[in-house]
């Protein structure tokens, strides 16, 4: 007789567990002082220490997962220091979690530009500046137009190359 049932500790019972926030719950920590990780990530961010910066939002990230404005943290402070793979995949929570925030796929556009991905880069920033105009965000649709214009160019210097 096999017993179907997983374990506590399954792999599916982690996965579950991370992703309602159980972590930082473990940990005791409370919405409040996770947002005041948030607020101190900001001001390294602000210092210019992008390192710990990142330390802090990958750690808020690992508390709450589906905390958006950490992932629009991570993404964002991942791309200033180069880390075009790990801003991806936080653009990529971001359009999941909030389809008409245009953050994810400006995000996801920037580390495809980054990763030299032009057509995804492309792509993505289009839907971007779409969803800025949308919702009145001005100064991600006026970004979205530069770097659309820059993937362009990267673009057809490639293509002539």
């Amino acid at each position: 007789m096999s017993n179907t049932t997983e374990p506590a500790n399954s792999p599916s019972d982690i996965e579950a567990r991370f992703v309602s926030g159980a972590i930082g719950r473990d940990l005791g920590l409370s919405a409040d002082e996770l947002h005041f990780g948030l607020v101190v990530a900001r001001n390294h961010m602000m210092r210019g220490a992008r390192l710990e910066a990142l330390r802090i939002y990958t750690a808020l990230v690992i508390c709450d997962p589906m905390n958006v404005e950490f992932q629009i943290g991570l993404a964002n402070c991942a791309l200033q220091i180069g880390e075009n793979h790990l801003a991806l995949q936080s653009a990529s929570v971001i359009a999941a979690l909030e389809p008409q925030n245009p953050k994810g796929y400006y995000f996801s556009g920037r580390a495809c530009l980054g990763l030299r991905h032009l057509a995804e880069a492309e792509e993505d920033l289009r839907e971007a500046q779409a969803l800025a105009r949308a919702s009145g965000d001005a100064i991600v649709h006026r970004e979205c137009e530069k770097l659309i214009s820059l993937a362009k160019m990267l673009r057809e210097r490639d293509a002539g190359a």
